[in-house]
């Protein structure tokens, strides 16, 4: 009898246990429901930024602060290098396309080759934008770029200036260092040579280059080897140094105002440059916007994202009809899009690449403006 109330008490524990056990696992099945149903919120668009390379301080910026401003928006962005090596960059955009990201950023190191590229992405059905520099060819939803035509133009303009004031009049030998492997180049190189083409006695001894740091001081070194009477120096970027070690090499890195001193006038406003100037040993530079572009592309593919992309310009100016295609080659105004742009930026359609493109403007810098805290060089250690 006793063995029998045992054996039932016993079975009452075991039916006990088992039913703790089951309402144990029981509360751990439907916590896990309720956590694996918070942590699957849906992710963000991933973006990939393909850099052209992280080796100077311009591009870090660029890509650091496009990559910042978008994950703000909620975007999983991506930055990857080029290296500065076209055959990588393909390398690069192929296996994005693979990934399958839902847009990928441009910025080609050689805006004729990256062609192919684009239009892979294309047919693949993925947006693509650019930053910083555009293609040849292609369908870009929006590039945001700094105006490449002003910043040459405002270098240029600079120099005739500086050479008024030591001559007393337009004229001089003037030494141009520039890469034309892309669209940038290209403009800043044209619109340089617009200005000086209107000085017959202001001379230009133009080298190009593939944007290295070498060919930059061995161009200088030479050129200055064999010129003394070598005035001024226009580069069509000063993020790539070389310049100021050359000319100390041979002596010849004078201060502002000093006997022999060569003027120089870069483009972009390096941080380093910023420095020079306060020396008095770099004249001046056209300033690109690294941090608005970037800023401005962010916001336009966060819309794009939320499908609420719309350009919206005042003052639209349609130019250039053709008969043949019904349709007017440039169309052009200023920005009206509220919380994107703070400065006069000018928006225009673009039928190569074909889509929509922001110009950012630009200004000159030189000693008595190098300390302004909004300049992309002085603000390269907050990003």
């Amino acid at each position: 009898m006793r063995s029998k109330k045992r054996n039932q008490s016993q079975k009452g524990k075991t039916r006990k246990k088992l039913i703790n056990l089951a309402v144990l696992i029981g509360f751990i099945v439907v916590t896990l429901v309720i956590v694996g149903t918070v942590t699957s919120v849906k992710a963000g668009p991933k973006a990939i930024y393909i850099a052209p390379n992280l080796s100077n301080v311009a591009d870090v910026v660029i890509a650091r602060n496009w990559e910042k401003v978008a994950r703000q928006l909620g975007i999983e962005a991506v930055v990857k290098s080029s290296e500065n090596d076209s055959k990588r960059e393909a390398d690069e955009w192929d296996l994005a396309i693979a990934a399958g990201y839902d847009a990928i950023v441009a910025a080609p190191v050689d805006s004729s080759a990256i062609v192919s590229s684009i239009k892979k992405a294309n047919a693949a059905g993925i947006p693509v934008f650019a930053l910083g520099r555009i293609p040849d060819k292609g369908k870009v939803i929006l590039s945001t770029r700094a105006d490449n035509w002003s910043l040459g133009t405002f270098a240029a303009e600079e120099v005739v200036r500086r050479l008024i004031k030591k001559h007393g009049e337009p004229r001089g030998l003037v030494l141009q260092i520039c890469g034309v492997v892309n669209i940038n180049g290209r403009l800043r190189k044209e619109s340089m040579d617009a200005v000086f083409n209107k000085y017959p006695k202001i001379k230009v001894i133009w080298k190009t280059t593939k944007w290295l740091e070498k060919e930059f001081y061995d161009h200088t070194k030479s050129v200055a080897s064999v010129n003394p009477d070598l005035d001024a120096i226009v580069l069509g970027t000063d993020v790539i140094y070389g310049v100021d070690a050359a000319l100390k090499s041979l002596g010849k890195l004078k201060k502002i105002g000093d006997p022999g001193h060569i003027i120089i006038v870069g483009i972009d406003a390096d941080p380093r440059i910023l420095g020079l100037m306060k020396e008095d040993l770099w004249d001046a530079s056209a300033l690109q916007d690294m941090v608005g572009y970037g800023t401005v592309l962010a916001h336009y593919m966060k819309d794009f994202f939320d499908g609420k992309f719309m350009i919206k310009t005042s003052q639209m100016v349609m130019k250039d009809y053709d008969p043949k295609t019904n349709r007017f080659r440039v169309k052009e105004g200023k920005l009206d899009a509220p919380g994107k742009v703070e400065h006069g930026s000018l928006i225009k359609w673009s039928e190569e690449p074909e889509g929509w493109q922001i110009l950012t403007p630009s200004r000159i810098i030189d000693k008595n403006n190098a300390d302004d805290p909004t300049l992309w060089g002085n603000m390269k250690d907050k990003l």
